[in-house]
């Protein structure tokens, strides 16, 4: 028998609720055949059947709530051993936060303290399971941190990575507790539970802005040429079933920019006080949906052309909005964009993705009346704006960073050498 657990996906992903199964009991299953879907707060995963075999028992109906660590089916495979009910303590499965793993239980002991005698004190050994992802074990272990003393932030005290930085930072410094504020109610109100989607949001923002001194400095383009060079060849791109955006070639000149400013394409170390440079380039795109923003990302756009860009915008965009983008898309952003555009707006102050250090905000383009070489004209404008980690980039790198993606918009040929 396989008993085929809900597993430990990473991003705070700690639930989910069966929306749909595809197999019922008694069905024939083959390894990879899509199983069950199941909602989270940030995908639609479709989890595929490990084994060959026939469904013995399902571990919830459509509409059930699951945690990680439940059974999600039962699948006779043909093997003689039962179903062990007992909980295996698991080993780190990679190196990497994001990588796939199950949470097991960790047996620890809390002290208990005999009243009957001060001089001697007799402890009562009381076990309970502790939960924690495998990394976040191995990274407790390797910063020397006692996981027994940690508050876990995760759903049912789970413990994560971010909890064991945190703990190293408290023996330095006094914790200092964020006030929450009640509402007051007087009158006629409604009271509307937020979506598993906006309650991660509000932990990302939060961390954003606890975290990080947010600088943003903004500035605005003409791109005629842009305009220009885009009615030219969009044609020749919807010939292809490609629809080009603006977004291809700011993504285009974005990871020209990264490449010459590597800082930006960083995340700062808060444990090790040391700057992390990547050598990839998988640019963000906060996605507009129903329930919330959610921010894919295009992995490897370096390596991509405009018109490979802009077939994969959409293509990932349209998944987003459908909640069909796989959890591998969200994760290992290294720079992201917000396009404030698309809402009708002129420009806005992004707030930044952590623990990336910068984020770009692309304004409404608009035609306007400009002094263009000492004369009045009609031109296109594209308002950006550039938030900054201000512990780790200074104001006129930002600068320096920002003029790199204007003069790249502001004679696009470029991007097409490039």
């Amino acid at each position: 028998m396989y008993d085929f657990k809900f597993a430990d996906i990473g991003e705070g992903i700690h639930e989910g609720k069966i929306l749909k199964w595809y197999f019922k009991v008694g069905d024939k299953v083959k390894e990879g055949e899509t199983l069950v879907v199941v909602e989270t707060d940030k995908v639609n995963a479709e989890l595929p059947s490990p084994v060959d075999g026939i469904i013995k028992k399902l571990g919830g109906m459509e509409g059930d709530q699951i945690e990680v660590g439940d059974t999600i089916v039962i699948i006779d495979d043909g093997s003689a051993k039962e179903v062990v009910k007992e909980e295996k303590k698991l080993e780190p499965l990679a190196e990497g936060e994001n990588a796939p793993s199950v949470i097991g239980a960790l047996e620890v002991t809390s002290e208990v303290m005999a009243s009957s005698d001060e001089s001697s004190t007799k402890k009562e050994v009381e076990s309970k399971k502790v939960l924690a992802t495998p990394v976040a074990r191995k990274l407790a272990k390797d910063l020397g941190v006692d996981i027994q003393t940690i508050q876990g932030s995760g759903e049912h005290g789970r413990i994560m990575k971010e909890d064991i930085y945190q703990a190293t930072e408290q023996n330095q410094a006094p914790k200092v507790e964020r006030a929450k504020v009640s509402v007051s109610v007087q009158g006629d109100v409604e009271y509307v539970p937020i979506t598993k989607l906006r309650k991660a949001i509000v932990t990302s923002m939060t961390k954003a802005k606890d975290i990080i001194p947010h600088s943003t400095i903004m500035d605005e383009i003409v791109i005629d040429k842009l305009v220009e060079l885009r009615n030219r060849v969009k044609e020749q791109a919807a010939a292809q079933d490609i629809k080009l955006t603006y977004m291809a070639f700011i993504i285009k000149a974005v990871v020209l920019a990264l490449k010459e400013y590597p800082y930006f394409n960083a995340s700062y170390d808060e444990v090790k006080e040391q700057m992390v440079y990547k050598k990839f380039y998988n640019i963000g795109m906060a996605v507009d949906t129903k329930d919330g923003l959610i921010v894919p990302n295009i992995k490897d756009a370096d390596k991509k052309s405009i018109l490979e860009l802009a077939r994969e915008i959409r293509d990932v965009a349209d998944r987003t909005i459908e909640r069909k983008v796989q959890l591998h898309e969200l994760q290992n952003t290294t720079f992201s964009i917000t396009n404030f555009g698309a809402s009708d707006l002129i420009s806005g102050t992004p707030i930044i993705n952590h623990p990336e250090v910068a984020i770009l905000g692309v304004g409404k383009i608009s035609q306007r009346a400009m002094v263009i070489d000492g004369e009045i004209k009609a031109a296109y404008v594209l308002p950006l704006s550039l938030s900054i980690d201000h512990r780790v980039i200074d104001g006129a790198d930002a600068g320096r960073f920002l003029t790199k993606i204007k003069s790249l918009l502001k004679e696009p040929m470029m991007l097409l050498l490039n």
